[in-house]
């Protein structure tokens, strides 16, 4: 993944902020890549087909078109960009319905724009264009790496690709200029394949996950790139706003096998904590987390000298160690002098991709183990809880914020298995790193 005009925005998520971890289990992830971009930008996910064809037909008189197109165990999930022109889409095809559909909306002038099959059932978009198009399905990984290289010397490059269960779909359209693919990649291979062609100035144009195993296509691009896969609901939202409002907008989006949370909880896995707040907008929340910046901060019930782990990978970016009092103490220290990084007590903040922040308080005094710059890794210990700051007794209080350096409006986020704790909750951490038992 890689680092970052504001338009209209708005989403409408069904059925993915699962909260207990045997429903989240069984969700769905959500993946996508956001390119710098303008304009309007709506996507939906959760839909039945009714949902999208009524969806889609509003946003076609407002002057969108489907940007990406996604369908797992009959939900549907779409992007709609501005477009203008005709549009048609069909869903529910065999193989060879779609190859007929295709034949005639060929002989119209009309192109594949995208594709998606589920359950072995072909749905697709077309929108108008030129120039010869071949598409292929039913490939094993040597068939379409020969069928690529036909079609790639004849000057035509891969305009969508969906792998299911191993077997291949492609469509190819006229193109130029470099293309690598990779398939059977773990997400680790897949984001350090991206990094080196990134660097050489190539942008993934398709991504997909079959059970855990990637495949992308890059071709020539420019400007900032940023992917997620397997994102829990919540965490989606939060991601894609941000984007939006760093001048990105989406170029595809993909319904994946499982989902997991951005953030695990910050202490050792398999130990239980409280939760005596959790954020205000699930209901739960309550005295300094609902209103104003902290609508999305918890607090964890984490006795004085727990060992606090990080929460995601990142690079430690500011730290305060040194404070031994309580705000809430009488004299000598009475009050919180110096504002806000008094009333956090001893504190660590992370920066993470994409640029999101997250915030660890009342830490005990000389306790933090990290310094400026350090890398971390999720799981890694930073530091111990305590009762340092305005804290009403021993806890942590941890928050994630949108590329801020400065005390500022906290967002939504996922913990572990699509997570969200309420005020009253015990939970139980997976937060867990061989490296660091």
């Amino acid at each position: 993944m890689r680092a970052l005009a504001l338009a209209v925005f708005a989403f409408f998520l069904q059925g993915l902020a699962m909260t207990s971890p045997a429903a989240a289990a069984a969700a769905t992830g959500l993946g996508a890549v956001w390119r710098p971009g303008t304009g309007v930008q709506w996507w939906r996910s959760g839909m039945s087909l009714d949902d999208f064809k009524s969806q889609d037909k509003v946003y076609f008189d407002q002057g969108l078109r489907v940007q990406s197109l996604a369908i797992k165990g009959g939900k549907y999930a779409a992007v709609w960009r501005p477009g203008s022109g005709a549009q048609w889409w069909r869903s529910g095809m065999s193989a060879n319905d779609f190859k007929a559909q295709d034949k005639i909306y060929f002989d119209q002038g009309l192109r594949i724009t995208a594709l998606e099959i589920d359950n072995g059932q072909f749905a697709a978009v077309w929108r108008p264009g030129g120039g010869a198009q071949w598409w292929r399905s039913g490939m094993t990984v040597d068939d379409f790496k020969a069928q690529d290289k036909i079609y790639f010397d004849r000057g035509l490059r891969i305009r969508v690709l969906k792998v299911r269960d191993g077997s291949y779909t492609a469509v190819w359209q006229p193109g130029s200029g470099a293309q690598w693919w990779r398939s059977g990649m773990s997400a680790s291979a897949l984001a350090d394949q991206d990094k080196i062609y990134f660097a050489q100035g190539l942008r993934i144009t398709s991504l997909v996950n079959d059970h855990g195993r990637y495949a992308a296509v890059w071709q020539p691009g420019q400007g900032v790139q940023w992917w997620g896969t397997g994102r829990c609901g919540t965490d989606f939202v939060t991601e894609d706003s941000a984007h939006l409002n760093a001048g990105l907008r989406m170029e595809l989006i993909e319904l994946q096998d499982g989902a997991q949370g951005l953030y695990q909880f910050p202490w050792k896995s398999g130990d239980s904590h409280p939760v005596p707040q959790g954020n205000c907008p699930t209901g739960s929340g309550s005295g300094s987390h609902c209103g104003g910046g902290q609508n999305f901060a918890f607090d964890f019930g984490l006795p004085p000298s727990t060992t606090v782990r990080a929460s995601r990978g990142g690079v430690v970016e500011w730290l305060q160690q040194s404070q031994t009092f309580n705000c809430n103490d009488p004299a000598p220290a009475p009050g919180c002098p110096g504002g806000a990084p008094s009333n956090w007590g001893n504190a660590v903040r992370i920066r993470h991709e994409g640029g999101f922040t997250s915030w660890y308080f009342h830490l005990k005094p000389n306790s933090v183990v990290v310094k400026v710059g350090d890398t971390v890794q999720a799981g890694q210990p930073i530091a111990a809880s305590g009762n340092t700051g305005r804290s009403g007794g021993p806890h942590l209080h941890f928050q994630v914020q949108a590329d801020s350096k400065d005390w500022g409006q906290t967002v939504a986020i996922n913990f572990d298995q699509c997570r969200l704790p309420k005020s009253g909750d015990s939970v139980s951490s997976q937060n867990a790193n061989s490296r660091f038992p």
